[in-house]
Formats: structure tokens, C-alpha cells, sequence
């Protein structure tokens, strides 16, 4: 949520993610000039879409000079002494000397706390999302939810 309050644009720059806004954030700090690299867990970028535009990505994004480095699942950020940020991941690897990190990794319905039983709203998942039908109605007459919460097209 803080990208747009970055203070400056970062001179070496980590995304981690691999859906479509750490993609469209990593070209555009790419785009400014900033070294950029792409760290995804599986082997390459919105790999949930058609696999002939996520092999054309991966292809055009490393033909640009943009680092993506796949397989690769972040265990713990460090900072050094020099300001600089260190990714250490899971297979004991560390990617060094990055001003500034970007987690792009998806969100978690916080519906919880909200008591939607009590109005009769649904959830659909026990991770919290909540139930629509294809307008976005929820089981609560004049309630509807959108986005991200309903669980079906994710936005972020």
C-alpha cells in the first residue's frame, strides 16, 4: 500500500509477487530506470493466466534487462548495515543491495470482524470471502460486495 508514498524512486528495487500488479510495478520502476528484479515463487509471472501471454512476459521482461527470478520463495528480509535490503530465501540463497522491497503478494479477506451473519450475509469461504451471485448480490437484500472480498476475480 506505501508505493505511492515512496519518497523517492528507489535506485534498486525487489517485487515480490507474481500476479498482475507486482507485474505492472516492476515495469514501471523498470521503466524509470530503476534495477529492478521480479522475485516469483513459481516459475514465472500471472503463470494463473494464459500460459502463451505468461511465457510471452517472462520472455519480454527479461529481453528489457529486467531481473525475474523464479522459484524463488523469500524467507526473511534483512537489513544491513548500510541501509541496503537483503531477501533470504527458502533455499538458502540471498538476493543483496536492494533499496527498497515491494511485497505484491495478494491480500486476505478482514471480514471477521464484522459480525455479517447478523445481517444475513453470507461467506463463501472459510478464509472470510464473501458469497455473491453473478451482480454482486450478497444473501442480504440491498447488500453487495465486490471485489477482491468475493474471492472470484482478485484485483490485487
Amino acid at each position: 500500500d506505501g508505493f505511492f508514498e515512496l519518497p523517492s524512486q528507489p535506485r534498486k528495487v525487489g517485487v515480490l509477487g507474481a500476479g498482475y500488479i507486482a507485474v505492472e510495478l516492476a515495469g514501471v520502476l523498470h521503466g524509470l530506470g530503476s534495477d529492478t528484479s521480479l522475485i516469483v515463487r513459481g516459475d514465472k509471472a500471472l503463470r494463473s493466466f494464459d500460459s502463451m501471454l505468461s511465457t510471452a512476459l517472462d520472455s519480454a521482461m527479461k529481453k528489457s534487462g529486467m531481473k525475474v527470478i523464479s522459484g524463488a520463495t523469500a524467507a526473511r528480509v534483512e537489513k544491513e548495515s548500510n541501509g541496503s535490503l537483503t531477501v533470504h530465501l527458502q533455499n538458502g540463497e540471498a538476493l543483496s543491495g536492494f533499496d527498497c522491497l515491494i511485497a505484491a503478494t495478494g491480500r486476505h479477506p478482514r471480514t471477521a470482524s464484522l459480525n455479517l451473519s447478523s445481517v444475513g450475509v453470507e461467506l463463501a469461504t472459510a478464509a472470510g470471502h464473501i458469497q455473491v451471485d453473478k451482480y454482486q448480490n450478497t444473501a442480504a437484500t440491498g447488500v453487495y460486495a465486490l471485489g477482491d472480498v468475493c474471492g472470484q476475480v482478485e484485483l490485487t
